[in-house]
């Protein structure tokens, strides 16, 4: 293993005049506001009611940081992670796709556009909320070369959908996590049989940025052979990018708790909601998502 794992970013001196993008909405001190993609109004419930205080908390997929400065506001000491490079993502292959037809010109604008406006926001708000917190550029798999449980908790928000291979990601996250793993606003299939389903039906290009749907089951077996009990809630989320205006997004946030740990013995989970209820089973399969006028993606999706 390299002893240089992982390697943190030097605080980067604040810009006003850099150009963010803002994946959440963000209240700073003094209530300046931004507004974001998606606004979050209970973090506490977001995140399942997990106590982070005094807790070393990994963000992983950190964006614009909100779940990265909420879990310091909580008490946690944090680290966030992303991409170092455009390099790393994978989108889905269409032929009419410029991520199939040039890769080179893809990841040119996928920098210019994404990658570097969000890194900026994340260093705003760091600025903005006088943080302490520490952050990391590196691929996913370079996670696998970081000292185990070298975490109290990981975070992965909303960010299984966008990788093609989930799986290995979920046993790097378990492998850094001393007590819990946890993966908040993820769509997940109440099926029991280990499934792993894509989001779409595949026919259009406009959307390649996203992968497969994880069944209950298949999250269940993964942690179960990584030493995990899992608990499922429900969160909400509003979503500003949608054509018709904002629409809130209702998706469970799943708790992975290591076995034997005093996490496990304490953790309640009597308050958390089941996603599975008569009324949010109603429909079997999460709705594949429309194209958006704006956002992130959206601008990727035009070229």
């Amino acid at each position: 293993m390299s002893g240089d794992v992982p390697r943190y970013e030097t605080p980067r001196p604040f810009d006003p005049t850099a150009r963010c993008y803002w994946y959440h909405s963000m209240v700073f001190p003094g209530l300046e506001r931004v507004k974001g993609s998606w606004t979050i109004e209970n973090f506490a419930t977001y995140i399942g009611g997990y106590d982070l205080k005094s807790k070393s908390v990994l963000d992983v997929g950190t964006a614009s940081g909100y779940l990265a400065f909420h879990a310091e506001q909580a008490g946690a000491a944090v680290t966030g992670l992303d991409a170092s490079s455009t390099h790393e993502f994978r989108h889905f292959p269409f032929a009419d796709s410029l991520s199939y037809k040039d890769i080179h010109g893809y990841r040119a604008m996928w920098e210019r556009e994404n990658l570097v406006p969000i890194k900026n926001s994340w260093w705003h708000a760091w600025h903005k909320f006088g943080s302490r917190a520490r952050c990391v550029y590196a691929p996913m798999a370079e996670l696998y070369e970081w000292p185990e449980q070298m975490f109290d908790v990981v975070m992965a928000g909303a960010i299984v959908e966008h990788l093609s291979d989930p799986v290995y990601a979920i046993g790097a996250w378990a492998r850094l996590a001393r007590e819990a793993v946890l993966i908040p606003f993820t769509d997940v299939t109440p099926l029991d049989d280990l499934t792993m389903r894509p989001i779409t039906p595949l026919d259009n290009p406009q959307i390649n940025y996203v992968w497969w749907h994880l069944s209950r089951g298949l999250y269940n077996k993964i942690f179960d052979n990584l030493g995990f009990d899992v608990h499922y809630t429900l969160t909400h989320a509003d979503h500003h990018d949608d054509a018709s205006g904002t629409v809130t997004a209702t998706r469970p946030s799943i708790i992975a708790i290591r076995r034997g740990t005093e996490a496990a013995r304490t953790f309640d989970a009597s308050s958390l909601i089941d996603p599975w209820r008569q009324d949010y089973a109603a429909a079997p399969e999460p709705a594949a998502p429309a194209p958006r006028p704006q956002g992130l993606l959206s601008r990727l999706r035009r070229r």
